[in-house]
């Protein structure tokens, strides 16, 4: 009976770690800042309860191993909404431009945006099809030229289509 409870305190032990390799995870996916700290806050209260609980002889190693299994399945049920969320988020057109914003190529005033670039959650909106093509082909100088602060479009959007399509493909051809 003694080697199981030392398994099950061992398997507690790896939902702990699950808990926070998800967190980390989160953070480098670019998830929404909520989910990390609600995980991270998830794997704490876990590991408070199920160890302390061990420790004081209130919870056997079979309910610790249980605490810590339900804690682990409320971390990817809350994983999975995030990434759909985000999946989400990706898929929606782009929102209308602020009054007065100008091409970065042409220096037009938009009124009716017809493509847009996407880095992180910044969007850069531009008259024409041409003028996106345009910097996307020639990205550094049009940094340097207007000052922008942007390391790699990563999403691409023109009036019609249903979604973004990534940068890469469109400048592919794909």
């Amino acid at each position: 009976m003694n080697e199981v409870a030392h398994l099950l305190i061992f398997a507690s032990r790896l939902f702990e770690v699950f808990g926070f390799l998800m967190a980390i995870l989160f953070i480098f996916k670019g998830i929404a800042l909520k989910y990390v700290f609600i995980t991270a806050g998830l794997t704490v209260s876990g590991i408070l309860l199920s160890l302390f609980g061990f420790l004081s002889g209130r919870v056997s190693a079979f309910q610790s191993f249980a605490i810590e299994a339900v804690f682990a399945g409320f971390i990817l049920a809350l994983g999975f909404y995030a990434f759909m969320e985000k999946r989400k988020e990706r898929l929606k057109p782009p929102k209308p431009p602020p009054k007065r914003t100008r091409c970065p190529v042409c220096m037009s005033f938009i009124k009716d945006p017809h493509c847009v670039a996407r880095e992180g959650r910044d969007l850069y909106y531009f008259d024409t099809e041409e003028c996106l093509k345009r910097f996307l082909e020639d990205l550094p100088s049009y940094k340097k030229l207007r000052k922008l602060n942007i390391r790699k479009i990563e999403d691409v959007h023109v009036r019609g289509w249903d979604g973004w399509k990534k940068a890469d493909e469109y400048t592919r051809g794909d």
